[in-house]
């Protein structure tokens, strides 16, 4: 089976979104409940009832158009709890540049995804290439990673979607500057109470989360974002952690279906 082209409601209908589409048919999950039936309509009797003694007066018994009531009409179910969602930022993302020269080697030992088209990530730094000899040489806060956005190559390219900033790359001459930004990490405490989230989410082939594509209008995730003025969850978000667990991108979407969990969500900064 093709994860990238499956429907993640699939999964669960508590997804109500389509992996590979930002256009997908609504799922209704929502369940009436059943009434029990009425009492039948009676006939009014044929002499009008006689008027109790004001110091005999009780409480009427339950009485409708369909006739004294044999048993109670059952009242509506409740409606079940919202869907709760609390969290905390742990790390905001920051920029970094790095130089890579082509004169040293003819291999940036980079590869990017281009799934999302506005942010280009870094799915693999090779062992060997230009990329791998500056995080030999550089502090852990400038080594180039998975998951590190490209924003700009020589300074240019602000705008530009993935694949024209991987092009620019490959066009450089001689030395190019690189610059790359870190994820925003999001933690979030999710409980369901059998919500559906509304997310349309899109598999990643090079094992980078979830891409969520879309927010549902009528999924509870982005009534919450209005409601509370916060974006817990938007397009462009990458869901790469259930639990605390970095699953595979199948694993994630059917832990989606869970009632209760913890997110963790890289975010990048818009321009």
């Amino acid at each position: 089976m093709d994860w990238s082209k499956c429907c993640a409601s699939s999964w669960s209908s508590s997804l109500a979104a389509c992996c590979t589409s930002d256009q997908r048919d609504a799922a209704d999950d929502a369940v009436s409940p059943s009434l029990k039936g009425l009492p039948q309509m009676q006939k009014p009797t044929a002499e009008p009832m006689p008027l109790p003694e004001e110091d005999e007066l009780q409480e009427p018994a339950a009485t409708s158009w369909f006739g004294a009531a044999s048993e109670p009409v059952p009242e509506p179910l409740p409606s079940p709890p919202e869907m709760q969602i609390s969290g905390s930022t742990s790390s905001i993302g920051v920029r970094y540049t790095a130089h890579v020269d082509s004169s040293k080697s003819q291999q940036i030992g980079v590869d990017f995804e281009v799934l999302d088209h506005q942010n280009c990530l870094v799915s693999m730094v090779k062992k060997e290439g230009q990329a791998a000899e500056w995080n030999a040489s550089r502090s852990p806060k400038e080594r180039i990673r998975r998951y590190d956005c490209l924003r700009l190559v020589n300074g240019e390219g602000k705008g530009s979607t993935s694949k024209e900033l991987i092009a620019m790359v490959s066009e450089s001459q001689a030395s190019a500057e690189l610059t790359l930004e870190r994820p925003t990490v999001i933690q979030l405490r999710v409980k369901r109470n059998g919500s559906k989230l509304g997310l349309a989410v899109a598999a990643s082939k090079s094992h980078l989360g979830l891409l969520v594509r879309g927010v549902d209008a009528n999924g509870s995730i982005l009534k919450l974002n209005e409601a509370q003025d916060v974006d817990y969850i938007a397009p462009g978000d990458r869901i790469v952690a259930i639990n605390g667990e970095q699953l595979s991108s199948q694993q994630l979407a059917k832990q989606l279906a869970a009632d209760e969990y913890e997110l963790t969500i890289f975010r990048y900064l818009p321009e």
